[in-house]
């Protein structure tokens, strides 16, 4: 198995839009070049894309650091003005006994003093003396709910000292998870600088082109596609750009070397999209059951060729068993093994060997999606 790996075929020229005007990237970046301009440049350029991308990844998880940690405060602030919400109603609870206790001291008081005897409208004694008694009982009861109302308070206070701490921790990891996106940020804008400079294509990566960007470019190319049934070109160029996603590859790239290896899918190869297990001394290739298996083993291949640090168990899927079988383990281990690991970080550097034999293999993959990036540019 690991032998049909190595080598994959070259199948037709490149198929580039007519006269196109100099194309661009995201935000205005330089389209990729055929080659880097200096061919001693290529391992620190190929150096440079691997940094490229373990910055990316690093990014990534910043990224979802400061979502978890605002999502955190956002959950301390609720509790923050829960806690606020509560000891405001406590306290109008502590205004109103206080009023209540104040009003039975002062009835008390009056009792002692005589000094509202005038205006009790009773005859009885006893009956004042019973109010008395009530007033006493009842001071009392008010008074220890008073005290119960005050520790209370107190116990919020401390929780929302606590809840404002824990806030404000948050907040302080916030300001120092978006000083590493910073720095990251502005190292990642060096590192692509770098390889815009050498004309240096990653083989990892996003998409610079939409699904329906890639499709619209194909369908102005008036090829006709020998897809599997039920499969159109808009799905195909959707699973590009989804599996590339989900393995982090550049799957607008990888859709540009099919176009290469399938000669603008006009060879029915079985859902083998490049030319994986042809080589130059026999016929076809691999076949996949599906469209999607056939997509899923050639970004997955791709990630290998660029990625030293790739494993199977950092896949987003499981290896492709069209491709390592149907054994996980032995997938893995297979996917894990593979000789030529990280060997091709750039485009630049596939061919001669690494993919294909073809010396030339690199600058008709680029200039293909070269052509891509016109047309989308001109289309936008």
């Amino acid at each position: 198995m690991a032998s049909v790996l190595l080598l994959a075929s070259l199948c037709a020229a490149p198929i580039a839009a007519a006269d196109p005007p100099p194309p661009s990237g995201p935000d205005g970046a330089a389209a990729p070049a055929s080659a880097p301009r200096d061919p001693a440049l290529t391992p620190a350029a190929a150096r440079a894309a691997i940094d490229l991308d373990d910055t990316n990844n690093r990014l990534e998880a910043v990224a979802r650091q400061m979502a978890e940690t605002q999502a955190r405060a956002t959950s301390a602030q609720t509790l923050i003005d829960e806690t606020n919400t509560k000891i405001v109603a406590n306290q109008v609870k502590m205004a109103s006994l206080a009023a209540r206790v104040r009003d039975r001291a002062l009835f008390i008081y009056r009792r002692k003093s005589g000094a509202d005897s005038a205006l009790l409208e009773v005859h009885d004694a006893s009956v004042v003396n019973s109010a008395e008694v009530y007033a006493r009982a009842g001071f009392s009861v008010d008074a220890r709910l008073l005290d119960q109302l005050r520790g209370v308070e107190r116990r919020l206070s401390d929780e929302r000292a606590q809840r404002a701490q824990l806030h404000q921790d948050l907040a302080d990891a916030l300001a120092r998870l978006d000083a590493t996106r910073q720095q990251l940020q502005d190292t990642r804008a060096h590192e692509q600088a770098l390889l815009d400079a050498w004309g240096a294509v990653p083989v990892m990566g996003d998409s610079w082109l939409s699904a329906d960007e890639i499709a619209a470019w194909f369908k102005a190319t008036y090829a006709v596609p020998e897809l599997a049934p039920g499969t159109t070109i808009d799905d195909l160029a959707r699973l590009f750009v989804i599996e590339g996603r989900t393995e982090h590859v550049r799957g607008d790239l990888a859709f540009a070397q099919s176009i290469v290896e399938t000669a603008a899918f006009r060879v029915d190869a079985g859902n083998n999209y490049a030319g994986i297990g042809a080589c130059d001394s026999c016929s076809g290739g691999l076949v996949f059951a599906t469209p999607l298996d056939g997509v899923r083993a050639q970004i997955q291949l791709l990630r290998n060729y660029a990625d030293p640090g790739s494993r199977a168990q950092l896949l987003g899927n499981p290896p492709s068993p069209g491709l390592y079988g149907t054994d996980p383990v032995r997938a893995a281990a297979l996917y894990d093994t593979f000789p030529l690991k990280g060997r091709a970080p750039l485009w630049n550097m596939m061919g001669n060997g690494n993919w294909a034999t073809d010396p030339n293999y690199a600058p008709k993959v680029i200039t293909v999606f070269a052509g891509m990036v016109a047309y989308a540019a001109q289309h936008r």
